[in-house]
């Protein structure tokens, strides 16, 4: 590591980085964030399948070969109201409703860790971890962020042991299913930093505890904070030295006090609520050197202290604010020694920023008074996050209801709801009520969720509204039977033959839409129109005899998948069915039957 990664050119991608290398298997990965964006998961979803780099220009069939083969082994916790309503989902974005877990923070407290654990299995039994921690959440925006991977294997001697990783897991991963189960092996993994940079371990707090986060280094002469928030409390906390630099954002330098010997810099703020980009790529002109956009926004959190030939970095979710940095937020942090040359690079990329000048800013009453605004809607929001809210079935549709009332919160607030899958259906939640009417009629299986969706605002107007989705128990809800219908609807009958061959071949061939559905753009190298049927029967039981039982587990998937197909024919009306694609279903309707009739029914 001779990098900041912080240079004009310099861009890395997450997700790419945690994607299994050829030799490697998937077994399951965890992951924590602030705030959640189900197309930002099905981005890494497909980033981690064999659709790989091509994320969201991947094409339908990739799409459901991602959800069978590895989104079962995603699991991400975030803030319970920071799950962000899809404005659409595309037939598949609710499917993700089994793998996230929702944290209610104690008030006045947030969980704001970002951090991604992921285990692999290699050839020869071998198992590998990586760590990453740092300030991206899984949204949507292009801000500048900061992050580490470490790289871990289970057994011998070169590397890091570090036991802090497993209670950090174990801490702010609890939700996670399997976690408890992998502590003792996480506590023999022994982890390696980039070139050149000492892992000096992990700080991290629960959502709730008072824990200072601790940033000595003795005799320290340079000190630099990159925070896009920041407050006298967190100034306050940070181990400063006698040269010393914050990068911040405008906003967060006006409401700081004066500080001699703290030279302050101003970067652009971050951006919030960008909705990530699902349509693909035009293609771009022909011109010599095209450059990446400036970012957006300054979201990295480091804080750097040096010494001589000592550069010691902290890295990680925590801002300098009281709150990030003495509790009570959940935030991890790594502690790092860095070489010079990076640290160097980072002293630079603060001083960069714009001299904050305070006699240039003027006090803005009106923006005052809307962030209060924003901060009391977010503290009243807390009475619908902790209302016992259950989904009711019966004869005339879906009923969202709770236990406890609301009202006190109706008097002040407008208060709307939908489900994930209607979001042309809202509807509005009156005072005096403890019950509202989702769907009215029947609601097709393929469409049913636990996922519900809000929209708050106060009655002054005096601030924008929120909006958020959130899990709400539903009795009787079939996942299981959900995702097979859902899949089965996604993929139609027109890319039933694709699919099928897919299925076969276990191969994902090229495809000529996006899996949203929308045409890549002529140059994309991904384009192409995936071949369906016919496939030789002898392809076929070749592949059967190479691999019988891998064969047969992915015919029992392709058999749930087709009885799903066969009901949702039978419950389209004739006049809208298509002819051609009924056509084509009859013959992968036979041709199955003839490969059953080959090698005989699954065992």
């Amino acid at each position: 590591m001779t990098a900041s990664g912080f240079e004009q050119d310099a861009t890395y991608s997450v997700f790419e980085a945690l994607r299994p290398a050829a030799d490697q298997t998937l077994d399951r990965a965890a992951f924590a964030t602030y705030s959640l964006d189900l197309v930002a998961m099905a981005a890494l979803v497909l980033s981690l399948s064999r659709a790989g780099e091509q994320e969201l220009e991947a094409g339908p069939i990739s799409l459901v070969d991602a959800l069978e083969a590895v989104a079962p082994r995603i699991a991400i916790v975030y803030q319970k109201d920071r799950l962000k309503p899809a404005a659409r989902s595309y037939g598949v974005l609710h499917m993700f409703d089994r793998r996230i877990h929702a944290v209610q923070p104690p008030a006045g407290s947030s969980y704001h860790p970002k951090l991604a654990l992921v285990r692999y299995l290699g050839p020869r039994a071998t198992v590998r971890w990586k760590l990453w921690i740092g300030s991206r959440n899984l949204t949507g925006g292009q801000d500048r962020e900061a992050g580490l991977l470490l790289v871990g294997k289970v057994g011998g001697s070169a590397g890091k042991r570090a036991g802090d990783v497993v209670e950090m897991a174990q801490d702010l991963l609890a939700p996670v299913p399997w976690m408890a189960a992998f502590g003792a092996e996480l506590g023999r993994v022994r982890w390696h930093a980039p070139n050149g940079v000492g892992f000096r371990g992990l700080q991290w707090r629960r959502a709730g505890q008072q824990k200072p986060f601790k940033t000595s280094l003795k005799a320290a002469t340079l000190a630099v904070a990159i925070s896009p928030f920041a407050d006298d409390a967190g100034v306050r906390a940070f181990d400063w030295a006698p040269e010393a630099t914050l990068l911040t954002t405008l906003d967060a330098a006006t409401g700081l006090a004066a500080r001699s010997g703290l030279a302050i810099a101003t970067g652009r703020p971050p951006t919030f609520g960008v909705e990530m980009p699902v349509e693909p790529p035009v293609a771009a002109a022909a011109v010599d050197g095209v450059s990446l956009p400036e970012p957006a926004g300054l979201h990295a959190k480091m804080l750097l202290r040096q010494n001589g030939d000592v550069s010691r970095l902290w890295i990680g979710s925590a801002n300098l604010t009281g709150r990030g940095m003495l509790g009570p937020n959940a935030e991890v942090m790594a502690e790092l020694d860095v070489p010079k040359e990076t640290a160097n690079s980072l002293v630079d990329f603060a001083r960069d920023g714009v001299p904050f000048d305070p006699r240039s800013v003027e006090s803005d009453p009106e923006l005052a008074s809307r962030r209060a605004a924003e901060r009391a809607l977010d503290g009243a929001i807390a009475a619908v996050l902790e209302a016992e809210m259950e989904l009711r079935r019966d004869v005339d549709g879906i009923t969202l209801t709770s236990a406890t009332s609301i009202d006190a919160f109706l008097r002040q607030h407008f208060l709307t709801a939908w489900l994930l899958t209607r979001p042309n259906a809202t509807v509005p939640w009156p005072e005096g009520t403890t019950a509202v009417r989702l769907v009215r009629g029947s609601l097709p299986q393929k469409e049913e969720t636990v996922l519900v969706c809000f929209r708050a605002e106060r009655q002054q107007k005096d601030c924008p509204a929120r909006s958020w989705a959130q899990a709400v128990p539903f009795p009787g809800h079939d996942a299981d039977g959900r995702d097979r219908a859902a899949k089965a609807s996604y993929i139609g009958l027109a890319g039933a033959g694709v699919w099928v061959r897919s299925q076969l071949e276990n191969l994902v061939g090229a495809e000529a839409t996006t899996w949203t559905g929308a045409r890549r753009w002529a140059g994309s190298e991904y384009a192409g129109a995936g071949d369906g049927l016919p496939l030789a029967m002898e392809e076929v039981l070749a592949a059967w005899a190479r691999d019988p039982d891998e064969f047969e587990r992915r015919a029992r998937r392709l058999e749930d998948v087709l009885a799903a197909l066969d009901t949702e024919l039978a419950q389209t009306p004739d006049e809208e069915r298509d002819a051609a694609a009924t056509a084509q279903w009859t013959q992968i309707r036979t041709f199955w039957s003839q490969i059953r009739a080959a090698i005989g029914d699954a065992p």
